[in-house]
C-alpha cells in the first residue's frame, strides 16, 4: 500500500487486488465519518471525529415530518409524555394548543393528542388575546406565554428519557425551526432557542464534551 499527497489531499494506491479489497471491507460505511491524521514516531492513525453533520457543527431544522429520527422527537409534535401540573400530555404540542381553550375538559382532550392531529385541533380556533393558565392571565405572544412554552419542553426533556437522549444526539449543532409557515405566537427563533438553553443545561448537568474535542489532539 502506498501513501501519496496530492492537490485534494491524500491518496491511497494498493499494490496487490486483495489488499485493496481488504481496505475497502475495513472502509465499508465510512464515506460520511471525518477522520483527523495523527502522526507520531511509531504509527500514522486516522482518528475518527464522527459524522459530517455533527463535526461540521451543521445546522439542524427541527420539524416533525424530517427524515431525521431526533429532530422528530425533539419536534413539539413528536410523541413524548410528559406531566406537567399534574397532567399527562402526550406532546407539547397538545399543551399549546389545548391553550386555546378555556375549559378544562377541552384541555384534557387535546392533553392525548401528538403529532399532526395535535397541531390541527388549534387551527380552527383563534386565540383571544389573553389566555387564562393557572389562575394568571398572560398575553398571547408575551414572554410569559412564551416561558410556558419553556416549562413544557424543560418538562418534557427532563422525564421524557427518549426526547432527552436524541436532543444530546445533536451534540453542539445549531438547532434552528423553520417550518413552512412560521408561528405567530412564538416565533421560529425563540423556539429553537429554547431547545438549545436546555441542551445546554442537560450537557452541563451530565458533564458532556464534544467528541469531536475528545478525539482531537
Amino acid at each position: 500500500m502506498n501513501f501519496q499527497k496530492s492537490k485534494e489531499g491524500f491518496i491511497l494506491s494498493f499494490e496487490s487486488a486483495l489488499e485493496k479489497k481488504s481496505i475497502y471491507e475495513m472502509l465499508k460505511g465510512k464515506n460520511e465519518l471525518i477522520y483527523q491524521i495523527q502522526v507520531n514516531d511509531l504509527e500514522i492513525k486516522f482518528a475518527e471525529l464522527g459524522y459530517k453533520e455533527a463535526v461540521c457543527n451543521t445546522a439542524l431544522n427541527i420539524l416533525y415530518s424530517s427524515n431525521n429520527k431526533e429532530a422528530q422527537l425533539i419536534s413539539n409534535l413528536g410523541h413524548t409524555p410528559f406531566k406537567l401540573n399534574g397532567i399527562t400530555f402526550q406532546s407539547v404540542e397538545a399543551f399549546w394548543q389545548g391553550l386555546k381553550f378555556n375549559d378544562d375538559a377541552s384541555r384534557f382532550e387535546v392533553a392525548n393528542l401528538y403529532g399532526k392531529a395535535a397541531k390541527n385541533v388549534g387551527k380552527g380556533v383563534e386565540y383571544e388575546d389573553f389566555i387564562h393558565y393557572n389562575g394568571l392571565k398572560i398575553r398571547v405572544g408575551s414572554h410569559e406565554h412564551w416561558a410556558l412554552m419553556a416549562t413544557a419542553c424543560e418538562e418534557k426533556f427532563d422525564q421524557n428519557s427518549e426526547a432527552q437522549t436524541a436532543l444530546l444526539e445533536t451534540g453542539i449543532r445549531p438547532l434552528y425551526h423553520k417550518p413552512r409557515q412560521d408561528s405567530k405566537t412564538i416565533p421560529g427563533p425563540i423556539m429553537s432557542g429554547i431547545w438549545m438553553d436546555i441542551r445546554s443545561r442537560l450537557r452541563r448537568e451530565n458533564n458532556l464534551q464534544s467528541q469531536v474535542l475528545t478525539n482531537l489532539i
